[in-house]
């Protein structure tokens, strides 16, 4: 991988999501010419920071905002304090807002398909955990250019209090009718979908959203499938999708 030109940005707000997770505004230089696609990432270094051999510390992160936000100036990281063994998750946790930010890039080929390209007849997004960072950049920018092509987003975390970017995604499910949300709690005491008050929201109160997916996805359709979490669930979901009959070129896929 290539390193391009380090950019250096400003740290402009941080936004609590999850007791653990955080959501880092950058602000970009006003002359930055910076781009990306959605479902991209970034590398991301803090002047200073370096390693025992003297070089700066750099981690991968995608692009939790749209590249429509770059009209406003800004991208957002969404990091998991790791804790024991985060070594640059930590360091970046103890930022505070005027802190100068490094990042470089982007690369990946994880990327929404484009606009002026044929629409699939809805966008299907698979999450686990912190795997909905780039998801929701995409998400973002369907909304944001007004696709009119249905959108479902079936997301799995542990406990209730790991839901990141609740408000934004429950408002979608609120206001938007083409928009359906499905959460799983892989540690809930039931194994039943559960209907909440809004009528895009179905919430499995139990279980891992793998094994939610042959009662979500009875058959295929013309959806375009993007898949994010960690490795095991990343390959489970692929595997379901392969095995109901969706090509390979409609399964897209980033494993964490």
């Amino acid at each position: 991988m290539a390193v391009r030109e380090i950019l250096p940005t400003t740290l402009t707000d941080i936004i609590q999501e999850t007791p653990r997770v955080c959501t880092f505004r950058l602000a970009l230089p006003r002359e930055s010419s910076f781009s990306f696609q959605a479902g991209q990432f970034v590398m991301a270094s803090i002047p200073g920071f370096l390693n025992t051999k003297g070089r700066p510390v750099r981690r991968a992160y995608s692009v939790a905002s749209s590249p429509r936000d770059l009209e406003k100036g800004f991208l957002e990281l969404t990091i998991t304090r790791v804790g024991e063994g985060g070594f640059f998750s930590n360091r970046i946790h103890e930022c505070r807002p005027g802190d100068t930010i490094n990042i470089d890039g982007p690369y990946g080929s994880f990327i929404l398909r484009k606009a002026h390209e044929t629409p699939p007849e809805r966008y299907l997004f698979v999450a686990s955990g912190s795997g909905i960072a780039p998801l929701r950049g995409m998400i973002r920018t369907i909304l944001l250019e007004d696709r009119k092509v249905p959108v479902s987003l079936y997301y799995g975390y542990r406990s209730p209090a790991d839901f990141i970017f609740e408000k934004e995604l429950t408002d979608y499910a609120m206001e938007r009718s083409g928009f359906e949300l499905v959460t799983a709690l892989s540690r809930g005491e039931t194994t039943a979908l559960e209907k909440t008050d809004l009528p895009n929201f179905r919430k499995g109160l139990s279980g891992r959203i793998t094994r939610l997916l042959p009662e979500l996805v009875p058959g295929i359709d013309g959806a375009e499938v993007y898949i994010c979490g960690p490795p095991e669930m990343v390959g489970q979901s692929e595997a379901f999708f392969r095995a109901a009959g969706y090509p390979q070129e409609r399964v897209h896929k980033e494993q964490w």
